[in-house]
């Protein structure tokens, strides 16, 4: 656990009797006061959504690796890289020394959880950008853990976006590992990004649907424009929770104005296209229909999908076969590739077919790995 000295300010839910919501905090901030509602309610009706429901009385797959497994052999998926849920809030947190310590928490919890079915479950370790010095050193112990990425917010930490020099270690320390850098967004307004700049001027509803994709737009952005990926050529870049379809258009936009602005960009010996085909890669939602059309633009080698399990937007249960309405007309590579072998070779996961049933499913083009969270 964390230090005596920092145990009470890191990540908590406290329970409010009057308004029958937990209360989500880091430090002395309050994240959210309706719960951390929709994340762990997949399959759950919206009527009176989250209202009375205590953090640990959601799904239980969230939390027990057991249950886990039991939705896999469900929904007919081979393996899952599991991404946290409240663990995204390690990245609102300011103080450097707080945020290390809570990494390393999360990191050995979410190791020893995936170890309980390591054939099954694949974890990421957080990244405690706070401290770029330490995030690097975390690199390298997260490879030692087991785990087989890192992952991120994609927003500046404590103001510094991505493309400061003073990443610089964490991007050596990626490329040393052979680590991916997962950015997963949150949509909280707990760290500088769209929520906190734009959410008052965005109506009702439409806050999740579109910060995600602006958030990763600006920051994949920088990491182009900033010569990041130019300086860095192993570094792994994973774009999630955003949806894939405005991947084309992203690339169509910068390569245009990377002509005509390359003035005022960090020298480039690429273009934003080649950057991406290189070492991007993008996460597509079960429901998406532009796969299929954007293959030959991006390269159908860059995609993976996500269930978002056990979030209340998830299709659950059902959501390998709605996957397979929109894609199973792929060619066959192109199937294979965005329905597991993409991510296999992404994470560095071995699909050897040992198992008969896992060999079964990759000759017909089956689901797994897919990308999904822990609840804590």
């Amino acid at each position: 656990g964390l230090p005596s000295h920092l145990a009470d300010r890191g990540s908590r839910m406290r329970w409010n009797e009057d308004s029958g919501y937990d209360v989500a905090y880091v430090e002395d901030k309050v994240v959210t006061d309706r719960g951390l509602v929709g994340l762990g309610n997949a399959g759950e009706s919206y009527v009176d959504f989250g209202k009375g429901r205590h953090y640990e009385d959601l799904n239980p797959a969230g939390f027990d690796p057991a249950e886990r497994v039991k939705v896999l052999d469900a929904e007919g998926i081979d393996i899952s890289v599991m991404y946290p849920g409240m663990g995204l809030k390690l990245g609102g947190i300011e103080d450097p020394e707080l945020a290390v310590w809570s990494c390393r928490v999360y990191n050995d919890w979410i190791a020893q959880w995936c170890a309980t079915a390591p054939d099954r479950l694949k974890g990421v370790g957080a990244l405690p950008m706070q401290d770029p010095a330490e995030a690097a050193k975390e690199a390298r112990r997260i490879k030692d853990l087991g785990l087989v990425g890192t992952f991120v917010r994609p927003n500046a930490y404590n103001g510094v976006p991505f493309h400061h020099p003073s990443y610089t270690p964490v991007w050596e320390a990626l490329e040393e590992t052979g680590q991916p850098l997962g950015m997963h967004i949150a949509g909280l307004a707990d760290m500088p990004g769209a929520s906190r700049a734009m959410g008052a001027l965005m109506a009702s509803g439409t806050h999740h649907a579109l910060i995600p994709v602006i958030d990763q737009m600006i920051t994949l952005s920088n990491l182009t424009y900033g010569g990041v990926l130019e300086r860095h050529p192993a570094l792994k870049v994973i774009v999630l929770e955003c949806g894939g379809g405005w991947i084309a258009h992203w690339m169509d936009r910068l390569n245009e104005f990377e002509e005509s602005y390359s003035w005022a960009a960090a020298p480039m010996s690429l273009t934003p296209e080649e950057y991406f085909k290189r070492q991007c890669w993008i996460s597509f939602d079960p429901g998406e229909r532009t796969p299929g059309a954007l293959g030959p633009f991006v390269g159908a080698d860059r995609f993976i999908w996500a269930s978002d399990f056990p979030h209340n937007d998830a299709k659950y249960p059902g959501v390998v076969d709605e996957v397979r309405e929109h894609n199973d007309h792929l060619p066959d590579a192109e199937r294979k590739g965005l329905y597991g072998l993409n991510a296999c070779e992404l994470y560095g996961i071995d699909v050897s077919p040992a198992d008969p049933r896992r060999a079964r499913r990759r000759r017909d083009g089956g689901a797994g790995p897919h990308r999904r969270r822990t609840g804590p």
